[in-house]
Order: C-alpha cells, then sequence, then structure tokens
C-alpha cells in the first residue's frame, strides 16, 4: 500500500471510530447499528465494513488505541530524569483526558457489554496499559530509581485504578475537581513511590 493510500485508509478509520464514538456515547452500545456509524460518519455501510466487520471490531479499535497512547505514555517513564515526577504528571494528565462523560459513558458501556458478550470481554481484559506502567515501575525498581512499598504488579494496579476512579468521581461530583484529583494523585504517588 502506497503511503498516500495509507493515510487515507487512517483518516477513513478515523473518521468512522469518531462517528462510531459519537453513535455509542448518544445512543449506548446495545442501540447502535453498524448502519447508524455509517450515516453519522456520512459513508456507505459497505464502506464501513471495508475496515470493520463489526461493533466489536470497532470495541477492540478504541481498546487499542487508549492501549497504545497509555503505553507510550508510560514508556516515558523510561528515560525521564525525575520518574516520580513525569509519573505524576502522566497520571494528572490522563486524569483530565478521561475525566469527562463522554469518555465515562463509552468506557462504562463498553465494561456492561463486556459482562454480557465473552468476546468483549476477552478485548477489555487485554490491559497493556498496566502492563506498560508495570514493566517501566520494575526497570526502574531494578536499577534502584525507585522504590516501592507494593509490589510492581500491586503498584501498577493500584495506579490504574486510582487514576480511573478519581476520573469517575470528577463526573459524579460536581465538588471533585480535576485539580483536586491531579493533587490527590501527585500525593497518592508520593505514598507508594519513593525516589
Amino acid at each position: 500500500m502506497t503511503d498516500k493510500k495509507s493515510a487515507l485508509a487512517a483518516q477513513q478509520r478515523e473518521r468512522i471510530l469518531n462517528a462510531a464514538k459519537t453513535c455509542f456515547v448518544e445512543n449506548g452500545l446495545a442501540h447502535t447499528t453498524m448502519r447508524d456509524i455509517a450515516s453519522k460518519a456520512d459513508m456507505s455501510l459497505g464502506n464501513i465494513y471495508r475496515y470493520f466487520k463489526n461493533k466489536e471490531a470497532l470495541i477492540e479499535a478504541f481498546i487499542e488505541t487508549d492501549n497504545q497512547e497509555l503505553g507510550e505514555a508510560f514508556a516515558l517513564l523510561d528515560n525521564a530524569k525525575d520518574f516520580k515526577a513525569t509519573l505524576q504528571e502522566i497520571g494528572g494528565e490522563i486524569i483530565k483526558e478521561i475525566a469527562n462523560k463522554a469518555e465515562l459513558l463509552l468506557y462504562t458501556d463498553i465494561l456492561s457489554e463486556a459482562l454480557r458478550d465473552e468476546k468483549i470481554m476477552s478485548i477489555v481484559t487485554l490491559d497493556h496499559a498496566e502492563r506498560s506502567l508495570a514493566k517501566s515501575l520494575d526497570k526502574a525498581k531494578k536499577i534502584q530509581r525507585v522504590q516501592l512499598s507494593l509490589s510492581v504488579d500491586i503498584t501498577a494496579l493500584s495506579i490504574i485504578s486510582f487514576i480511573e476512579n478519581a476520573a469517575l468521581k470528577c463526573v459524579i461530583n460536581k465538588k471533585y475537581s480535576v485539580r483536586t484529583a491531579k493533587k490527590q494523585f501527585k500525593h497518592y504517588i508520593d505514598l507508594v513511590i519513593a525516589s
């Protein structure tokens, strides 16, 4: 495939994913059809199927994109001058990014659907972001850049859990701001990681 065709294909995929996300947030996963997505993307149904064979493929693309972005963000820790400060910054930015109603509606709808559908559950449980963070924590621990009060895996799980729950709380509780969540995340990292 030529670079031009490859770029066009990537644009089309992104256009479809954006339309699907809008439809899923507005109507829910269960009530969104591929035809709805085609209409929102202003594309033919056949063209949608050319890129995604079904809704599960769209969900997989959402999760893969999120995991890739988070994995890339956590990989920055490996070369960071200050591991802990960089992690605090990355975590704060992730909270800010996902602390909105549309993101959480999509996320909870995907989780809800995963409880009903084993195929979706198998996609959702591929948590590369947590593994990527654990890998960076393990490297930093081995070369004594950080000291952990918990095991590497539990630390990674607890950090990801904090980020997700803080973002959820920002949406549910109007008195809990992203700024407060970021501040609390910074304090939390100070508790679980020593430099």
